[in-house]
């Protein structure tokens, strides 16, 4: 049984907190184009990029994801 990363929530702590997308990637020192990318679920976060944006928006880093439940690792 495993935790498995569903959809990104970024931009709902984004509006949670007043934040665009671009102020987010000027703090984080990366690009729009990678934020969108998460956004969109094109691309993940890594654990550390989590970690920072979740000190940065005061959340926890499972509040990031949607979080599914399985049965096997292998989904």
């Amino acid at each position: 049984m495993a935790f498995l990363l569903g959809e990104c929530l970024l931009l709902d702590r984004l509006e949670e907190k007043g934040i665009t997308p671009a102020d987010f990637a000027r703090h984080m020192q990366c690009s729009r184009s990678f934020v969108t990318q998460v956004i969109k679920g094109k691309s993940r976060m890594s654990l550390e990029f989590a970690i920072n944006a979740a000190h940065f928006l005061n959340c926890r880093v499972t509040d990031l994801y949607v979080l599914k439940w399985s049965n096997s690792r292998l989904e």
